[in-house]
């Protein structure tokens, strides 16, 4: 063969292994995107039904908490700290940061304070609801109904652990 054969060759294959590189390319691209738009789709359902995506996020913060204490066998009422400053009066909320989560178990009477940044359980206190007060060694969740409820948002529709009272 003579040289200018062998380039030509040479030049075939290259030419033919750089379109190759490409349509792989292409095709990776491809799969990715597609892949990408399922899961956004299915992202997007699950969030256009905010009442699902709440039992969705109730149940993960459940889970989570199951991890470090036995939960009673309710559904819990879940709230998120969102001013501090206004609880600090509380003796539950005198850890309290902004972004803990209040679980209220009202037929068990528990309330837990659990921190998700660093998945530990800050206070657990029994509550009162409604008007059989019983006498605890602790103060109860939430003895000031205006400000536990402008400082904590339930993420279930109620405005938070203050209208159980």
């Amino acid at each position: 063969m003579s040289v200018k054969n062998k380039l030509r060759l040479s030049r075939k294959n290259g030419m033919v292994l750089i379109s190759v590189l490409i349509v792989g390319l292409l095709a990776a691209m491809l799969a990715y995107q597609i892949n990408t738009t399922n899961s956004l789709r299915e992202e997007n359902k699950r969030l256009s039904t905010p009442g699902e995506a709440a039992k969705l996020e109730t149940a993960q913060l459940k889970a989570d908490v199951a991890k470090l204490i036995q939960l009673p066998n309710e559904e819990p009422t879940v709230a998120t700290v969102t001013d501090v400053a206004k609880l600090k009066t509380q003796q539950f909320f005198a850890n309290a940061r902004n972004g803990d989560r209040v679980l209220i178990f009202p037929q068990a009477k528990k309330a837990i304070l659990y921190r998700p940044s660093t998945g530990k359980i800050v206070e657990v206190a029994p509550i009162n609801i409604g008007n059989n007060q019983t006498n605890t060694t602790s103060q109860p969740v939430n003895d000031d109904k205006k400000s536990a409820s402008d400082s904590v948002e339930t993420g279930s529709g109620s405005r938070g652990p203050a209208d159980d009272r």
